[in-house]
């Protein structure tokens, strides 16, 4: 087999061109490492090897400048943003790495596709000012604040374009425009702006006497291409392309669709062919697709596989992870009898267990309240590998401890009978500031590598310290170059976007033996047999997700890649890999719930579907036996001082969501309730559901409250639908302060929020259209009453009603909820009301009929309605508490007869929590 690099160095000695002088443009180093090799062999002499270049290497010095990771850049982009933002509108760098971190990346890709920055601006203010248009010619504050920073942005992108000419450096969108405007522009750097002309000066191009070889590529951007295309037209320059005929000549294969794009618009190849047009797809090859179940299982095939590769072709052999995150399990998991393996990726540092325990620690600490900590991470941080090593067995003993006392938070005293060890009670110690947090990390870190020194076999914990240490050295020091980083939660934000940058690279012999790679690292090069894991749909090609706020119609209208384009990219690198290969194993993963979701990759499924090729496709099917690790459960006694806390409970009044905590969890029941702390846990990652149900709640109780009691006429919603926004942003800077910009996350719930009570509204107008008759009883109705249960005795219970509203004389007792509700949490069998409070996920069963149980204990009716209106999946409409009958739910008008049966629900979960015989047992969740 002649791999593709061969086949480009016999083409240019064929041309009588000297490969020795030239300069090689490729993909990746890892293709420049073959390369080298290739031309090595072919040499008669020792010479000089040419210079390769990577593309980001070859645009370095094009552009003549150092690209710096985006992260590196927010303090300077920081600076440019002050300078044109005033004071009293000035989002905080905690505000601004919000956004900023996704700005920059539009910044990239616009610059990187030579977009027009001007037309650009103006084009993306005048959308984003579309979005807010309304009849009302006035707009809010909020929206007011909004549209500004749009139409501002193109005066931040000039003063950071500025600054970072400035200091000599560039994000990698930045480089490619310089990049091209060296080779057909002057850049004058007064006013950042490219003007025509000037050519003279010096470039690398110019300086260069031999020629250019671009191999291997496929989906250049605009910059990429003009500049290629600029060297080929003025005779400077070559480009191979790594395409086989088969996939080139169907005009819809994805693989093939950049390639058939530059043939046809470069005015290059009006007179020029494509070189290297291959014709090795069709040839006979042997592709086996194993499904298997689970991670472990992908890698025991994989392992079974290279036990099959004869010694003599494991040079020829690639293990591709189409997942990254599976190198390590991987590396464990080669078989011992293959002696030489190389991996040619970085393993990220943020897969290793030293960074999730320096998160963890940070994480702590931004968490802490004047109480201490919470238990959960501490347990997280006590269970890991490197808290043995920094206290020994004191961490199993403390782990131990909090189990043994049920503390549910940790202060620096709580382990002072069980150890007096420095270094936990220096990390026990608050922190003030972010610089105190740092010097804590920092202190860590050099008692970790005193230790591992000490002992053998700890070469992996080394290497990752030092990568650590590297990373918030880095963190240190973007913090120390902005004074304006106050907030702990910013450097676990800052730590967290740091670590994947820096890999660990493992040390081998490039080209010897088995080789190891992600399918970045595949590109230009070829192989005799190929195994390719997590061969699955999400993961190959990844979809659609991506962060970003230019829009898809923007995308289309300035010629920059969509979802679409980087699926082709994805194409385009696994047909390449058929081309020479004789015997390719795919394996992808049949277990759903995970990336992928069990679903094969659709290049899989149109190689089973190709009838024109002439390969042997073969299906497997593995399934192993896995042992799960059962987790200890936490059971809590109840003492003298419960009992005093759930009597102040039983006094100040029981709620629907604190007896469904219970339900759920009577661990989260404890900690919550009985010790009133809030579950820090759950904290970040529901902080915006419960923020967008407050402002959805608070905007409809105000836009409804004036017209309580009132039979409802359309007219009215004419005045409630001028209402929406001033009472949103009203509802909105309750949880949030003016100044903050609506960007980000917070403006994900501000437009989320709007929509929802839009299409709130209009559903009420809807209904009084069709002629049904709406009364709005009551709006925010605060319920409560005293109940006598029995052994107990008298309880009070309360709860608050989102609306109570008459429909054609019939009443509804209405929840509403920011997250998704389906009919069958809303239902239970008629002949098993115990599931209410057996089964959390019945919990809004639960709550609705509470509600109209308070209801009945201080209104008088005969029967009602009661249900959901979830605004996650709004079409579903009011979701009524129902029946389970044949099957399928139907709703249930809730008489005397279900109060009665709900009320002994209610007493025997009373009556459990008081009951000093059952334990506080928790419930994995």
């Amino acid at each position: 087999m002649n791999s593709f690099l061969e086949k480009v160095l016999v083409d240019l000695e064929k041309n009588q061109i000297e490969t020795t002088t030239a300069i090689y443009v490729v993909p990746s180093r890892r293709v420049g490492v073959f390369l080298s090799r290739y031309i090595a062999q072919r040499l008669e002499q020792p010479i000089f090897l040419p210079k390769i270049y990577s593309v980001e290497e070859y645009i370095e010095e094009l552009a003549e400048v150092e690209i710096v990771n985006d992260l590196d850049l927010l303090p300077l982009f920081y600076k440019a943003y002050k300078s044109i933002e005033k004071e009293d509108n000035l989002d905080s760098f905690d505000e601004f790495i919000g956004w900023a971190t996704t700005i920059l990346k539009d910044f990239n890709e616009m610059d990187r596709y030579l977009v027009d920055p001007e037309q650009f601006f103006n084009y993306w203010g005048s959308v984003k000012e579309m979005d807010h248009w309304a009849l009302n010619k006035n707009p809010t504050l909020m929206v007011s604040k909004y549209l500004r920073f749009w139409k501002k942005l193109h005066l931040y992108y000039d003063a950071f374009q500025k600054l970072c000419i400035e200091n000599e450096t560039a994000y990698q969108g930045m480089a490619y425009r310089l990049a091209f405007a060296r080779c057909t522009k002057h850049y004058d750097t007064t006013n950042t702006k490219l003007v025509e002309g000037n050519e003279e000066q010096a470039s690398f191009i110019s300086m260069h006497k031999g020629q250019t070889i671009f191999l291997g590529l496929n989906a250049l951007n605009t910059a990429e291409s003009k500049i290629i295309q600029k060297l080929l037209e003025e005779e400077k320059g070559f480009i191979y392309w790594d395409i086989d005929s088969y996939l080139m000549d169907l005009p819809y294969h994805e693989s093939g669709k950049f390639i058939r794009k530059f043939k046809k618009e470069w005015k290059y190849y009006d007179s020029k062919e494509l070189k290297l047009y291959g014709n090795d797809y069709n040839t006979n090859k042997q592709i086996d697709i194993h499904g298997a179940a689970g991670n472990l299982s992908m890698i025991q095939v994989a392992a079974q596989l290279m036990e099959q590769i004869p010694q003599e072709e494991l040079e020829e052999t690639a293990i591709i992870l189409a997942d990254e995150r599976l190198l390590l399990p991987l590396l464990d998991a080669i078989p011992k009898n293959i002696e030489h393996f190389n991996v040619t990726m970085g393993l990220a540092l943020d897969q290793l267990p030293l960074s999730a325990f320096i998160y963890d620690i940070i994480k702590m600490h931004t968490e802490a309240i004047e109480d201490g900590f919470y238990y959960k991470g501490m347990l997280n941080i006590l269970e890991s590998s490197f808290a043995h090593i920094l206290i020994k067995n004191d961490s199993r003993k403390l782990v131990q401890y909090i189990r043994e006392k049920n503390l549910i938070y940790v202060t620096p005293s709580s382990f002072d009978e069980v150890s007096t060890n420095l270094i936990l009670q220096k990390t026990l110690q608050p922190v003030q500031n972010v610089g105190a947090l740092i010097e804590l990390i920092q202190f860590l870190l050099h008692e970790l590598k005193i230790k591992l020194l000490k002992e053998e076999n700890r070469r992996l914990e080394i290497e990752q310290l030092l990568g650590i240490t590297e990373v918030v050295q880095n963190l240190a020091t973007i913090i120390d170059n902005n004074q304006e980083i106050k907030d702990l939660k910013t450097v676990a934000y800052l730590y967290k976007q740091l670590v994947p940058l820096k890999n660990l690279d493992f040390i081998g012999e490039p080209v010897r033996g088995l080789q190891v790679m992600g399918l970045l690292e595949t590109r230009a090069l070829d192989f005799k047999n190929t195994i390719m894991l997590s061969v699955n749909e999400g993961v190959l090609p990844a979809g659609k997700s991506t962060a970003s706020y230019i829009s898809n119609d923007m995308k289309y209208q300035f010629v920059l890649p969509t979802y679409s384009e980087k699926d082709s990219v994805y194409a385009y690198h696994f047909y390449r890999l058929l081309h020479r290969v004789e015997k390719a194993a795919f394996i992808y993963n049949t277990e759903g719930d995970t990336l992928g979701g069990g679903e094969k990759s659709r290049f899989l499924t149109q190689l089973e579907t190709d009838q024109n090729s002439n390969h042997i496709i073969s299906h497997q099917q593995y399934i192993f036996k896995n042992t799960a690790v059962k987790e200890e459960l936490m059971v809590i006694k109840k003492e003298a001082s419960y009992f005093e806390r759930l009597q102040q409970i039983a006094t100040s009044g029981f709620s629907p969501s604190a007896l469904t905590s219970y339900v759920r969890n009577p661990i989260d029941f404890y900690a919550s309730k009985i010790l009133r702390i809030s579950d820090l846990e759950d904290v970040e990652e529901n902080i915006a559901a419960n923020t967008m149900g407050s402002i959805i709640h608070e905007a409809l109780d105000k836009l409804y409250q004036p017209y309580v009691g009132k039979l409802l006429i359309k007219e009215d919603f004419d005045q409630i639908k001028k209402q929406i926004l001033p009472e949103l942003e009203r509802a909105y800077q309750e949880c949030y302060t003016s100044e903050s910009t609506p960007l980000g996350k917070n403006k994900i719930i501000y437009e989320v929020s709007l929509h929802y009570i839009k299409k709130m509204v209009q559903s009420d107008l809807d209904l009084v259209k069709g002629g049904q008759e709406l009364v709005i009883k009551s709006v925010e109705r605060k319920l409560e009453a005293q109940i006598e249960v029995p052994q107990i005795g008298k309880v009070k219970i309360h709860g608050m009603v989102d609306r109570i509203d008459q429909l054609d004389g019939k009443l509804r007792i209405i929840d509403y909820k920011s997250g998704a509700t389906l009919k069958g949490n809303v239902g239970i069998d008629p002949e098993d009301f115990n599931v209410l409070s057996d089964d959390y996920k019945k919990a809004k069963a639960f709550q609705v009929l509470m509600y109209t149980y308070l209801y009945s204990l201080n209104e008088a009716f005969t029967e009602a309605s009661a249900g959901i209106i979830s605004f996650k999946n709004f079409d579903e409409g009011y979701i009524p508490f129902a029946f389970k009958e044949r099957g399928s739910y139907k709703e249930k008008m809730i008489d005397a007869e279900v109060l009665k049966d709900f009320e002994k629900v209610l007493w025997n979960l009373i009556q459990e929590l008081f009951n000093k015989e059952i334990h506080l047992t928790e419930k994995p969740v």
